[in-house]
């Protein structure tokens, strides 16, 4: 049975598992956080500023937006 080699270092023996995707990773590899052991591509991800919007979420937006106009607009109008 062979070793586990790293994702990242196919020369190294991976020694931990990300615990959000689940990539086999070395020591020196491992990033270390609040949300366990996770590998770059995944520590990286929740490094990024802000998360981007969902088209849902900009639906409900506009909704709000077109219900505020629908009860502003009657009410400059007089």
């Amino acid at each position: 049975m062979s070793p586990i080699r790293c994702a990242y270092h196919p020369d190294r023996d991976a020694l931990q598992y990300c615990n959000r995707c689940g990539k086999p990773i070395c020591n020196d590899c491992v990033v270390r956080g609040a949300g366990g052991n996770l590998c770059r591509s995944c520590a990286e991800g929740l490094r990024r500023p802000g998360r981007p919007r969902s088209a849902q979420t900009w639906l409900w937006v506009a909704a709000g937006l077109a219900l505020l106009l629908l009860w502003l607009l009657p009410r400059v109008l007089r």
